[in-house]
C-alpha cells in the first residue's frame, strides 16, 4: 500500500486544482473577458510611435593640410570614448532638437512628442541618429535634420573631424510601440492567470472550515504539526528506511500528570501544551518531527534513531520538561507537568514482512498506554525483537 501511495499527492492535488477550476469556470471566463477586454482597449487607444534612423560615419576631414594637424586627429582618433561621448551627448542636447525643428519650422504643439536619441556603434567610428514620433513622415525629417545640425556643429568641435552621412533615414512602415501581439499575448496569459486565482480563491472562501482546517499541516492549539502531517511524514519516512534499511523510532508523550492538564480550561491548556511544545523542539534534531497527537499527547517522528538512541533522546527530553514547570503568571498558575512515553522502534532486521504506518501508529499507542500503567512517567521501550504484525481494529486517539 505504501509503494501505491509513494508520488500520488501532487498528482491527488493537480486533479483536485483541475476540478475546482472546472467547477468555477465561468469565474474564469468573466475575469478573462475583463481582463483581455481591458488589454484590447489599452493597446488599441494608445498613439502609434513610429522611428525611423540614420547613421553618420566620423572621418578625417580632407582639409586637413600639414602634419601637425594630421597628428593632432590621430591623437583625438585614439580617445574614442571620449570622442564617442561627445557625438551623442551633442546630438541629444536640446540644442540639436531646436535646431532641427526650427530648419523643419514645426510649430510647438508638434515638437512635444519627438523623441531624440544617439549612440556610437560599439568598436567603431559610426553615429546612430534615432528619433521618434507619432509621424513616419515626420520621424524621418526629423532625422535628417537632426544630422544636418550635427555635421554642422561638429565643425566647431574638432576642426580634424567631420560627419559624413551612410544611410538615409527613411519612411518606416510600421509603429515600434505598442507592440500589439505581444500586449494580446500577455492580455491573455494574465486573464488566464487571475481567472484561475479567482476561481480557486473563491472555491477556499466557499469551503467550510473543517476543509479549510485540512488543507493545514500545522496544529492551531500548539503551533506544530498536527496528525494529518505526521502520517504522511511517517509513510515516507517509514519506505525511506525500508528501501535503505535504516532504523526508525516513533514516540507518543503524554505531557500531563494526574490529568490536571486535561481538566484545565482550553486556554490554560493550550498555553501549557504550547510551552511544552516548544521545550521538546529544544531537544530535538533538525530532521525529526513533532506533532501534535491529541489530548495532551505529542508525536515525534525520529528518523536514522535506533530504540536505545531514542529511549535516551524522550528521557532528556522528559528530564527538560519536568524541571521547567509551566508558569501561567496571567493565571497565576504553576504547573508542574511529568511525561511518560511510548517508543516504537523499527528495524528492517527485527520483523519478517513490511510493516504500514498505521502499525506503527498502534504499537506505540499500546506502549505508551504500558508505561502510563506500570509507572507514571516512565519511558518504554516496545520490544524490538516483537514482530509488528497488523492489530486488531481499535483507535489509535484512544490515548
Amino acid at each position: 500500500m505504501l509503494s501505491s501511495l509513494k508520488g500520488r499527492y501532487p498528482d491527488m492535488e493537480l486533479r483536485a486544482y483541475l476540478r475546482t477550476l472546472a467547477s468555477k469556470w465561468w469565474i474564469v471566463l468573466f475575469v478573462f473577458i475583463i481582463t483581455y477586454g481591458a488589454t484590447l482597449a489599452f493597446t488599441f487607444s494608445q498613439k502609434p510611435i513610429y522611428q525611423s534612423m540614420t547613421t553618420y560615419v566620423v572621418k578625417l576631414n580632407s582639409l586637413v593640410s600639414n602634419d601637425r594637424d594630421l597628428a593632432s586627429a590621430v591623437d583625438i582618433l585614439s580617445r574614442r570614448t571620449e570622442i564617442a561621448t561627445t557625438y551623442t551627448m551633442v546630438a541629444n542636447s536640446g540644442l540639436i532638437k531646436r535646431a532641427a525643428a526650427d530648419a523643419l519650422k514645426l510649430p510647438a504643439e508638434q515638437r512635444i512628442g519627438i523623441l531624440v536619441s544617439s549612440e556610437i556603434v560599439p568598436g567603431t567610428n559610426v553615429l546612430e541618429i534615432m528619433v521618434q514620433s507619432s509621424d513616419p513622415v515626420q520621424a524621418r525629417d526629423f532625422a535628417n535634420a537632426v544630422g544636418a545640425q550635427m555635421v554642422t556643429y561638429s565643425h566647431s568641435l574638432y576642426e580634424t573631424y567631420t560627419l559624413e552621412q551612410l544611410d538615409l533615414p527613411s519612411v518606416p512602415d510600421a509603429p515600434i510601440k505598442p507592440n500589439k501581439p505581444l500586449n494580446l499575448a500577455l492580455g491573455a496569459v494574465m486573464g488566464l492567470i487571475l481567472g484561475a486565482g479567482m476561481a480557486l480563491l473563491a472555491a477556499y472562501l466557499q469551503a467550510p472550515p473543517e476543509s479549510v482546517a485540512s488543507v493545514s499541516v500545522f496544529d492551531e492549539e500548539t503551533g506544530v504539526y498536527n496528525q494529518r502531517y505526521l502520517t504522511m511524514r511517517l509513510r515516507q519516512e517509514l519506505t525511506r528506511a525500508q528501501r535503505n534499511n535504516y532504523p526508525l523510532a516513533l514516540a507518543l508523550m503524554n505531557v500531563d500528570h494526574r490529568g490536571a492538564l486535561a481538566r484545565a480550561s482550553e486556554q490554560i491548556r493550550r498555553m501549557a501544551l504550547r510551552r511544552v511544545a516548544h521545550l521538546l523542539m529544544g531537544q530535538l534534531r533538525d530532521e525529526d518531527t513533532i506533532a501534535y497527537f491529541g489530548g495532551t499527547v505529542f508525536a515525534l517522528l525520529l528518523p536514522d534513531l535506533g530504540g536505545e538512541a531514542a529511549k535516551q533522546l524522550l528521557e532528556q527530553a522528559q528530564m527538560v520538561v519536568s524541571a521547567n514547570p509551566i508558569a501561567l503568571e496571567r493565571d497565576n498558575i504553576v504547573l508542574d507537568l511529568q511525561c511518560s512515553a511510548g517508543i516504537v522502534a523499527y528495524s528492517k532486521n527485527t520483523v519478517e514482512e513490511d510493516v504500514e504506518a498505521d502499525h506503527l501508529l498502534e504499537q506505540a499507542t499500546r506502549s505508551l498506554k504500558e508505561s502510563e500503567t506500570a509507572t507514571y512517567g516512565k519511558v518504554l521501550l516496545s520490544a524490538e525483537d516483537q514482530r509488528l504484525t497488523t492489530p486488531d481494529v481499535r483507535s489509535v486517539m484512544s490515548v
